[in-house]
């Protein structure tokens, strides 16, 4: 009678083993989305991406974004993501730019429009933006599509008025080397640093200024520690949605189908959400702190500047000197559009 209790003991753990061991089981996993933002239209998307993988699969992939750098720097996130430990990430693509250059190009001053949606439009036409997708792929990195974040503009702890008001001073920028190409070639000093340390920097005056949207400006509070925003719109952020192509190539096709679907149907979130949220942010900075319009003598400075600058020197460039060509044919065939 024992030596049966046992046997049907084992037996029974065996089929449950077998269960779990099933095709069907093993493709029920947790899929860990990676964000660096809190509380922000980025963490709203990298949200809606997770919900959407989830949705479409049946919650065979049960997918959750985790947010502030809970995962590590946005670096280390890519890195991990490049590895498969994590599935997806929804970030500005200049910050992918250590890994895949050609992606920095984006970051180019004056390049791309300003409305969400216009950014989403040209990079959706731009041949440019396919030539990067296929070299992110060459480094484990599936690009599913680009979206518009929105204009960036002066955020500082002193008035701005002409270009010289800024020479000498230090901003915050992303690491990529156009925008601190840009600001070396304005007089500024250009100090790459994760989003993270901002708001304690411009505190402690580490920092003198940051560009950024309105949006991401007031949600992350930053408006609490420099109080002068210049619009400018020198930069406009194009996002990216990603995921890790080794994880992806993993997956059963209706799978990768369902996860191919859900980054497209986030990009048409962002542009609703990042369109919203640009105004309403903006309406509130013009209600917390100075507001300001940057001459356009003042500007056309600044572009002439990057012109002679930083464009020149990305177009003499071996590896990106004929990407940059291509992207201005995609400027030129979006403006006739």
């Amino acid at each position: 009678m024992l030596i049966s209790s046992k046997a049907a003991l084992l037996a029974g753990a065996f089929v449950a083993l077998s269960v779990a061991l099933t095709p069907s089981a093993r493709a029920q996993q947790n899929v860990l989305i990676g964000n660096a933002t809190a509380a922000d239209t980025q963490a709203a998307a990298n949200d809606k991406f997770a919900e959407l993988i989830t949705q479409y699969t049946d919650g065979k992939l049960k997918a959750g974004a985790r947010h502030g750098q809970s995962l590590g720097t946005n670096a280390q996130m890519v890195s991990a993501l490049q590895s498969g430990s994590v599935a997806g990430m929804v970030l500005p693509a200049g910050f992918i730019s250590s890994t895949v250059p050609e992606l920095a190009l984006f970051d180019l001053p004056f390049l791309l429009p300003g409305a969400p949606a216009q950014i989403t439009a040209f990079a959706a036409q731009s041949k440019a933006a396919e030539k990067m997708k296929e070299v992110a792929a060459t480094k484990g990195i599936h690009v599913i599509g680009f979206n518009g974040i929105g204009p960036q503009s002066f955020l500082t702890k002193f008035p701005v008025a002409a270009l010289s008001d800024i020479q000498g001073k230090k901003f915050r920028v992303i690491p990529s080397p156009p925008r601190v190409g840009a600001y070396q070639d304005w007089g500024a000093v250009p100090r790459p640093m994760e989003f993270g340390e901002v708001y304690t920097a411009l505190q402690q005056g580490t920092l003198d200024g940051m560009e950024n949207p309105p949006d991401v400006i007031y949600k992350s509070k930053l408006h609490e520690v420099a109080k002068y925003y210049t619009i400018t719109e020198h930069f406009a952020f194009a996002s990216i949605v990603i995921v890790s192509k080794r994880w992806l190539d993993g997956l059963p096709k209706e799978q990768r189908d369902a996860v191919l679907k859900a980054g497209t149907e986030t990009i048409k979130f962002a542009d609703i959400a990042y369109t919203e949220s640009q105004q309403t942010s903006m309406d509130a900075l013009k209600k917390a702190i100075t507001v300001t319009t940057f001459p356009a003598a003042e500007l056309q400075k600044m572009k002439d500047l990057a012109q002679k600058g930083v464009w020149q020197r990305f177009k003499a460039d071996a590896q990106r000197g004929p990407l940059v060509q291509i992207l201005e044919e995609d400027v030129t065939r979006f403006s006739k559009k």
